[in-house]
C-alpha cells in the first residue's frame, strides 16, 4: 500500500514547520508570488501544517478539476456505467481511454482553444465534437480541455444523471466534502475539464484518496487497479508540466503525482513519504465572457518553492 510506513523516511515536525517558514517568507519577498492564497501538508493522513492567505476558502481550483473528472469516470466504472475504457465514451466517437490520457488526436489550438470556445454562447460540446483530427486517436498526447468536457458529458450520459448530482452522492458525500460549486457551460453541462470550487482540506481529501489508491476509511470507494492507472504515466506528456500523464494526473518519477490547475492549484502526491501537499493560489477569476482576473504579468505557482524547499525534506527524513 503507498501508505506503509515500513520504507519511507523518518517524519520530523520540526524540519516540515522550517521549511514551509521558508516557503511563506520567500512568498512574502517576491511579488511574484503574491497571488498565493495557502498551504497545507498532509503526512500519514494527518494535517501538519496549513495557512491561510488570501481570497475565499472555496475557490476555482481550474485544472485540478479533470483529476476529479478522472476519479468519477472511474466510480462509474465501479457502479457498472462504464464496463470497458476501451469503448466509446458517448457522445464521442472517441474512448473513455483516449479522452482520460488526451490522446483523442483532435484539434486543440485556434477556435477549440479554451478562451476561443467559453467566448460562444452555442453549444461548447458540440463544437468540441467537430474538432478536426490532427493525429491518429490513441497515439499522441495535446493537452486538451474539451476531451475532458466531452468526459463530463459521456458520464451525464453513460449514469442518466447530471453531473454534478452524480459527484455530490458518489463522491463528494462519501468524502465528506459539504461546500463545492461548479461552473456550467451554456447548456447547463459542469466543466469537466475545470472552474469546479473546492477548499484546501477538500483537495488534501483527493490527494489521500488517490495516495491511498481509491480507498476511503479501509472501504474502496474507487477501484484500485484504476487508481493505479491514474497515477501511471500513459503517454510522456507534454504542456504545461512537460511530465508523464496518467487519468487526470501528471506522473513525476521523482517524487510521485500530481494534479494542476492554472494559477497555482497543485495537489502533489508523495507516496514515499506518505504526503499530500495543496497549494492554491486566488486569481480573482470572472469567466466573462471576456473572461478576466487579476494575475500579475510574470506570477509563479508556489508549488516551484514546495518542491525546491519541502519536498526534499519529506522525502530524506534525517534528524530535527
Amino acid at each position: 500500500m503507498p501508505n506503509s510506513t515500513s520504507s519511507q523516511p523518518a517524519f520530523h515536525q520540526k524540519k516540515v514547520l522550517r521549511a514551509c517558514a521558508e516557503i511563506l517568507d520567500r512568498i512574502e519577498a517576491n511579488p511574484a508570488y503574491e497571488r498565493t492564497s495557502g498551504l497545507l501538508v498532509e503526512v500519514g493522513g494527518e494535517v501538519r501544517f496549513a495557512v491561510d492567505r488570501r481570497g475565499p476558502a472555496v475557490a476555482d481550483v481550474f485544472s485540478v478539476t479533470k483529476a476529479v473528472t478522472a476519479t468519477l469516470v472511474g466510480i462509474a466504472q465501479a457502479d457498472g456505467f462504464v464496463p470497458d475504457l476501451d469503448a466509446p465514451a458517448k457522445p464521442s466517437p472517441h474512448t473513455w481511454r483516449q479522452l482520460l490520457t488526451m490522446t483523442r488526436g483532435s484539434e486543440t489550438d485556434g477556435a477549440w482553444e479554451l478562451d476561443a470556445v467559453m467566448a460562444r454562447a452555442d453549444s461548447w460540446l458540440e463544437h468540441w465534437l467537430a474538432a478536426p483530427a490532427v493525429t491518429d486517436p490513441g497515439k499522441k498526447f495535446r493537452y486538451d480541455d474539451g476531451a475532458y468536457h466531452l468526459l463530463g458529458a459521456a458520464l451525464a450520459e453513460a449514469t442518466r444523471r447530471p453531473l454534478a448530482e452524480y459527484a455530490a452522492e458518489r463522491l463528494f458525500g462519501p468524502l465528506g466534502i459539504e461546500e463545492w460549486a461548479w461552473l456550467t457551460d451554456p447548456e447547463g453541462l459542469p466543466l469537466g475539464f475545470g472552474h469546479l470550487q473546492l477548499d484546501r482540506p477538500a483537495l488534501a481529501t483527493f490527494g489521500r484518496l488517490w495516495l491511498d489508491q481509491g480507498r476511503l476509511d479501509g472501504q474502496e470507494l474507487l477501484p484500485a487497479k484504476y487508481a493505479r492507472a491514474m497515477a501511471t504515466a500513459h503517454t510522456t506528456g507534454g504542456a504545461p508540466e512537460w511530465k508523464g500523464y496518467g487519468f487526470g494526473l501528471w506522473v513525476d518519477k521523482s517524487m510521485g503525482f500530481f494534479a494542476s490547475g492554472w494559477a497555482g492549484q497543485h495537489v502533489l502526491v508523495l507516496p514515499a513519504a506518505d504526503a499530500v501537499i495543496v497549494t492554491t493560489g486566488y486569481a480573482a477569476f470572472d469567466p466573462g465572457p471576456p473572461p478576466t482576473d487579476e494575475m500579475p504579468e510574470g506570477w509563479r505557482p508556489a508549488v516551484k518553492l514546495v518542491r525546491e524547499v519541502l519536498v526534499p525534506v519529506l522525502l530524506a527524513g534525517g534528524s530535527s
